[in-house]
């Protein structure tokens, strides 16, 4: 109880707060945002969907399944998924493997549409990131990996999967850990502050890490609580033990 008491007397609801120094404001006006564009990784599902003219090749293009990395991953109602194997190629019917690794989608679908043309008429094809997969970890109330089936994902879409930031959060100093195609790099996010809502870094990149630094003062909290219990504990057997003395 004293442990409460004293860690809730210290608490300075800005730190808790989401960008605090937003304007008094019924309605305020946000920037337009364009979300980052995705580039295709080593380990990226892909849903591609192949049309044209020419009904029997399109349907063994779609419903071609292969062996092994790069190939056909399985399939779903909207076309057929391939991983991207660990040299960044796709396996693909008709083509072999390709290389696909840093393409964006529309420059993997104009390549296969120049490709395909080969085999039909004005093809029509379709491409997809499967899943969307980010981590958070450190100070929220579930940490670990997730994976969605979006497109793009926001800050504030990521820390709702993870069930919020706690207590002992550093919502000033929120870290992204970024990995395109082997350069790295950190990014320091203030979720107190009102301009991540216009930041370049609102959207996540895929395979993005966010982690949530504690605050420095969270163990000797958790070090006050354990040892107030304890005291707590001991306290009532020795009242304990004191009255049965009496009696």
């Amino acid at each position: 109880m004293v442990s409460s008491i004293f860690f809730g007397s210290c608490i300075n609801t800005k730190t808790i707060t989401y960008f605090n120094n937003l304007p008094d404001s019924l309605r305020i006006r946000l920037d337009s945002l364009v979300p980052p564009q995705q580039y295709i990784q080593v380990n990226d599902v892909l849903e591609l969907k192949i049309g044209g003219e020419n009904e029997k090749t399109v349907q063994y293009l779609n419903l071609y399944s292969g062996v092994g990395a790069g190939a056909a991953a399985g399939s779903t109602g909207g076309g057929q998924q391939y991983q991207v194997d660990l040299d960044g190629n796709l396996d693909l019917p008709k083509l072999g493997k390709i290389k696909v690794k840093g393409f964006s989608k529309d420059q993997l679908r104009d390549t296969l549409y120049r490709m395909y043309g080969e085999y039909l008429k004005e093809p029509l094809i379709s491409v997809k990131f499967s899943t969307f997969k980010f981590s958070v970890l450190g100070e929220v109330r579930g940490p670990g990996n997730y994976s969605l089936t979006a497109e793009k994902v926001n800050l504030f879409e990521a820390l709702a999967q993870a069930g919020e930031m706690t207590q002992y959060a550093r919502r000033d100093n929120v870290k992204i850990i970024r990995d395109i195609g082997g350069k790295r790099e950190i990014i320091s996010i203030d979720f107190n502050d009102k301009t991540i809502l216009n930041s370049p870094n609102y959207y996540l990149n895929r395979y993005d890490i966010l982690y949530v630094e504690p605050y420095s003062s969270k163990q000797f909290y958790e070090n006050l609580g354990k040892t107030a219990t304890v005291v707590g504990t001991i306290s009532g057997i020795l009242a304990l033990l004191f009255v049965l003395i009496k009696k």
